[in-house]
């Protein structure tokens, strides 16, 4: 029996030092499978550009790394800021939203501004706020149009397109309407308004908050919704919605109405006319590695995917953290990924998407990410705003709107520090040609090999696609065609079952699409 154990031993020994062959390259290890699979009906991702931040795509990868990436701050930061004379006189704004208008190219941006109004007992102050409207044609220089709606300090003459001394209007989130009702305007809103002060008004159902819809043609002049409110309660936030054209639905984003003492989480609703909404559910809840409270979460989309700006407020230590939070009172925002909006994803590192600047800087105290997104020559512009303050209302310092920049499709790459393999799961092919969005670093490339998809034939390579015959990509491309020799396309493998594998030493992949 000792005898036999190390005959094994020996001979495990010499696959070691004579080189056993690698997994990766060696087809002898893939499994052929029985006499007869069915195969797995493969994916049918059409000419879509195919992101890889989850494994929606990804069957499996080898000394691969995800990696979120950071949006450049514009360095023309801050591109406007509160205060007297300027586009925003009030002491703060926040909860932006910015579109560029498909038609005219022209920057487009609604935001809800604070003043403190002092009262005689405590707290002795509340904020009341307002809504305004503002213009960029090319995103970077603001104006502020003078609207002629509301009067603000005895005159017209002001951007404000919803105010009340008596109401306070503490979130707008504007987007454009879906094709289903753009009937009703080509933009709708979701705005949530409570009493100013202390007492309630008597427009307000109960003397509580609410969440209220309402339709524009221009964006200006607002009409809401005969069947408003949407709902009751307290969601003084960055609330949204986000039309999901699969399912046909509006989904909400708020704060839940039901909770454990802590309202800041991130809840769900939905509504097939807008009329009748599903009772709102957690998506997302703090844990172990989080902060106490998460205050809030613009969701856009953007080829196909759910993207959430989630915002992390150090109200208080997290559970695994003892001692002063080094960030306390301050508020930035994390990625979050979701393929239907409803089950949502995070690195499980919690790198930070938009960060908080150092002290002294224009947005040192607070960020909050403006709904939308908008992808202008191959990049991304996320606009933000930022705060000097910290989350204490007493604390004095400027707000600013601001601006970061990705390029395209870089919220999360997959990353090889060395080389390392990514494998696709099984896919139809559309016929086309092959195109990545990736960078490599000095010496790296990037290389790719073709595979079967289909039953007991998975997983065997195309001896004409392999990694020998590609041409090897390097550098830094957004668009980049592959190529193998003699096959410049996968227009052979039109309707087939493949599966994509990339090699990747010292490179970066983005994203890739079959065009």
């Amino acid at each position: 029996m000792r005898i036999g154990r190390l005959r094994w031993a020996v001979m495990g020994t010499m696959l070691l030092w004579y080189g056993a062959p690698a997994m990766a390259n060696d087809e002898a290890l893939t499994i052929k499978g029985s006499y007869s699979i069915r195969p797995t009906p493969p994916l049918k991702i059409g000419h879509r550009r195919q992101l890889l931040m989850d494994d929606y795509v990804v069957e499996d990868r080898r000394a691969i790394r995800r990696v979120v990436h950071q949006p450049v701050k514009h360095p023309a930061n801050p591109l406007f800021s509160t205060g007297s004379g300027g586009l925003c006189p009030d002491r703060s704004f926040n909860y932006v939203n910015v579109i560029r208008d498909s038609e005219n190219g022209l920057y487009r941006a609604w935001a809800a501004s604070s003043i403190q109004i002092k009262q005689p007992t405590p707290p002795f102050f509340y904020w009341l706020t307002r809504a305004r409207y503002y213009e960029s044609d090319d995103g970077l220089r603001w104006r502020a149009p003078e609207l002629g709606i509301i009067e603000i300090d005895g005159t017209k003459a002001n951007n404000v397109f919803k105010g009340s001394p008596e109401i306070t209007y503490d979130s707008v989130g504007v987007s454009e309407s879906p094709p289903k009702w753009r009937h009703k305007g080509r933009y709708m809103m979701v705005y949530h308004l409570g009493p100013a002060g202390r007492d309630p008004h008597p427009e307000l159902i109960a003397g509580g908050q609410e969440l209220r819809l309402a339709f524009s043609d221009d964006g200006v002049d607002w009409r809401d919704q005969q069947e408003n409110p949407i709902f009751r309660g307290q969601s003084d936030t960055a609330n949204n919605v986000c039309y999901n054209p699969v399912r046909d639905v509006i989904m909400s984003y708020r704060r839940p109405p039901i909770n454990a003492g802590e309202i800041r989480r991130i809840a769900y609703a939905e509504s097939t006319d807008l009329i009748t909404w599903t009772q709102p559910e957690h998506v997302i809840v703090p844990d172990e590695l989080d902060s106490y409270s998460l205050y809030c979460m613009p969701v856009v989309r953007y080829e196909g995917v759910y993207f959430g700006f989630l915002h992390m407020f150090y109200l208080r230590r997290p559970f695994t953290t003892e001692g002063k939070v080094e960030k306390y009172m301050k508020l930035d925002v994390q990625l979050a990924w979701s393929r239907d909006g409803k089950k949502w994803e995070r690195h499980p590192e919690r790198p930070l998407f938009i960060e908080t600047g150092r002290d002294g800087s224009y947005d040192r105290g607070m960020i909050h990410a403006a709904k939308g997104l908008i992808v202008h020559d191959d990049r991304i512009e996320v606009y933000y705003t930022g705060s000097e303050a910290l989350h204490i209302s007493t604390m004095p310092g400027e707000s600013s709107l601001c601006l970061a920049t990705l390029r395209r499709d870089g919220f999360v790459s997959l990353d090889a520090p060395e080389n390392g393999n990514i494998l696709t799961k099984p896919i139809e092919c559309p016929g086309g040609k092959l195109r990545i969005n990736a960078k490599t670093r000095k010496g790296g490339s990037i290389r790719v090999a073709i595979r079967r998809g289909d039953g007991e034939h998975d997983g065997e390579r195309l001896q004409n696609r392999s990694y020998e015959n590609c041409v090897p990509f390097t550098g830094d491309g957004l668009d980049a065609g592959v190529t193998w020799k003699g096959k410049p396309n996968l227009n052979d493998l039109t309707g087939k079952a493949i599966r994509i594998e990339f090699l990747l030493e010292n490179a970066e992949l983005y994203s890739f699409w079959i065009e």
